[in-house]
């Protein structure tokens, strides 16, 4: 069996921004539920050193552009800044799922072929197209939808593994209730 670059970055990628915007779902109700003030939760991080709720969903719709746009051999646009509040952060999720369902199969094909550089902050180096798609591109993406559903059980959404996976009838048909 293989899979094409598009089938294991596009489609995935696509799911995991749905995951992303049910978790601010999950976070608004739980500013409601706690009492919070709205948008408390968007300023919350789980360590000093790391980037906020809020800011998890933007860097990931960032890191998704740069990250296809290499794919598909064109310049990554310059990273965006948006207001850190629930419409702006819903809207750059559906911004980058409309790009990404826009990207055409035959645009990254043979991605894995190719040779890519990556600069700091994370490492300096060349990665082979596997490399750069198997270690890079989809851990890193997987990452920021980690933290913030660390974020949110952090401080008592009641949200488990299902909601991580989000909803698998989607992507098989298949009864997973």
């Amino acid at each position: 069996m293989s899979f094409s670059v598009y089938d294991i970055t596009v489609p995935v990628m696509v799911h995991g921004l749905n995951v992303m915007d049910d978790y601010l779902d999950h976070a608004q109700a739980l500013e409601r539920t706690k009492g919070f003030e709205p948008g408390r939760i968007l300023t919350e991080r789980l360590a000093p050193d790391m980037v906020t709720f809020g800011e998890q969903f933007s860097v990931s719709c960032n890191k998704v552009d740069a990250h296809m746009a290499k794919l598909m051999q064109r310049d990554p646009p310059a990273p965006r800044n948006i207001p850190m509040m629930y419409p702006a952060l819903k809207g750059r999720l559906l911004e980058t799922r409309g790009f990404l369902q826009n990207v055409q199969p035959d645009e990254i094909a043979g991605a894995q072929s190719h040779t890519y550089e990556l600069t700091p902050p994370i490492v300096r180096g060349w990665f082979g197209g596997e490399d750069y798609i198997r270690h890079l591109v989809l851990p890193d993406f997987f990452f920021h939808i980690s933290i913030a559903h660390a974020i949110l059980r952090h401080l008592g959404a009641k949200i488990g593994k299902r909601d991580y996976l989000g909803n698998l009838t989607q992507q098989s048909g298949g009864d997973y209730s």
